[in-house]
């Protein structure tokens, strides 16, 4: 299983959003470092890369996050759709009872150009569904 990327609970994704839209405009650089991942995938297969959702804390979903491409990969292509996900958290959030719920979610899928072998990266920012904004890349090893 993939590890899923989280979002914050409501009371900081309000807290970040509203900070860092009064602190700098839309097209700067995002404030924190980049959530890097490294990732292993098969040569012309398309495969998930990563999934996103927004869970609260009764266990229902809380929509859809929105990725946009913000780096596009050299060597294959990325998608962005719309699926599900199995909910996973740590034991001590307030959400760890919605672990194995299916949710909705915003999913990646990576593939690369036929017979490549090597590392590729694509980047995505992430609007989360409270406003939170988060900038996500990927090194995808490529065998």
């Amino acid at each position: 299983m993939l590890p899923t990327h989280r979002l914050f609970p409501a009371a900081c994704i309000a807290a970040s959003f509203a900070m860092s839209s009064c602190a700098q405009p839309p097209q700067s650089k995002p404030v924190s470092e980049p959530n890097q991942q490294v990732r292993g995938e098969v040569s012309g297969v398309k495969q998930q890369i990563a999934e996103f959702y927004f869970v609260n804390s009764d266990c229902t979903s809380g929509g859809y996050p929105v990725l946009k491409v913000a780096k596009l990969p050299q060597h294959g292509q990325v998608s962005v759709e719309q699926g599900t996900a199995y909910a996973d958290f740590k034991k001590d959030d307030s959400r760890a009872a919605c672990n194995g719920k299916k949710m909705p979610a915003t999913l990646i899928f990576y593939t690369s150009e036929p017979g490549f072998i090597g590392s590729d990266t694509v980047a995505f920012d992430r609007i989360g569904v409270l406003g939170a904004y988060g900038y996500h890349e990927y090194t995808i090893n490529v065998r």
